[in-house]
């Protein structure tokens, strides 16, 4: 059976069936070309603009330019009523550099916060709230569109997502791309080991590769590290309430031996802390230490 390309156009506004999604998804596994096609139709949806662009003026001049650049067998057959979308598409297929001038990205907001600084909140346009930590970047478009939400990260964020039916959250890495709808997790980009960690406290959520092919779901109480370069992933199971407090001004330490708690107050107060009795440092401690402690407070606490 041939497959119907306005499949495409469709799920670039948000308007698939479950059905019809499965039929993208058996159709992009059909070939390294698929797959390829897919992969810039799912770029496309996340630069926020496949429909603000798509006016018939527009489209128009698009299939004027791009038609005598396209091979003939490789055009797709679209149903007219998605005409509107149809300059999209092509532009896909063709990978024509003249498109893209009708799809210019929307403005973005880039949070920067550096290594000495604290963490920031920080609310989106749906509702949904950020905590940033320091030495971490949130990009944000000033406006969501209707159909996608998307932001992308480097560093450490805690999410807590505004539920809509109609759209998808997406957080976008360098390395692996977090799908959602109403859920609250942490994710931690570690880009000196092109890894990302990430805590799923509430709800659901899909880790993607970047071409947009799924990973795993995870369930809430679960952490998945996943590594880049050897593409796998490790699972287990944490006490969520301990992996987000950082949020809180707080560090948590949870069965942790005093060795990893001094490295952690070596770099928090820019010390040299050394435990001389290895027995000592291999000791597992519970404590959780208050942003705004005072060093000496804080190892008069240990003792």
């Amino acid at each position: 059976m041939e497959f119907d390309y306005a499949l495409l156009a469709k799920y670039l506004i948000g308007d698939l069936s479950r059905e019809e999604l499965e039929e993208v998804m058996k159709w992009r596994d059909l070939s390294a070309d698929n797959e390829t096609v897919f992969s810039e139709v799912l770029r496309l949806r996340l630069s926020w603009n496949a429909a603000k662009y798509a006016d018939s003026e527009r489209i128009n001049m698009a299939l004027e330019k791009i038609n005598t650049r396209i091979n003939r067998t490789k055009r797709f057959r679209i149903a007219r009523s998605f005409l509107k979308y149809a300059a999209v598409i092509l532009l896909l297929v063709s990978f024509s550099s003249v498109g893209w001038d009708y799809l210019k990205p929307e403005t973005y907001v880039t949070i920067a916060l550096g290594d000495s600084e604290g963490v920031k909140k920080v609310t989106l346009d749906d509702g949904s709230v950020v905590w940033l930590r320091g030495n971490s970047v949130l990009r944000i478009p000033q406006s969501f569109s209707a159909a996608n939400r998307a932001v992308s990260l480097q560093g450490e964020a805690f999410f807590d997502i505004a539920k809509n039916a109609k759209s998808l959250f997406i957080v976008v890495t360098d390395y692996v791309k977090v799908e959602v709808y109403g859920t609250s997790f942490n994710i931690n980009v570690n880009a000196e080991n092109k890894s990302v960690e990430t805590v799923l406290v509430r709800g659901s959520i899909s880790l993607q590769n970047l071409n947009g092919k799924k990973i795993l779901e995870m369930n809430p109480g679960e952490r998945v590290a996943y590594s880049w370069d050897e593409n796998t992933y490790f699972t287990d199971h944490v006490d969520v309430n301990v992996c987000a407090t950082w949020r809180f001004n707080q560090l948590v330490f949870e069965n942790t031996t005093l060795r990893e708690i001094a490295n952690q107050l070596s770099i928090k107060y820019n010390v040299n802390v050394n435990i001389e009795s290895l027995k000592l440092a291999q000791r597992k401690f519970r404590c959780v230490i208050n942003e705004d402690e005072r060093l000496p407070d804080v190892l008069e606490q240990l003792c």
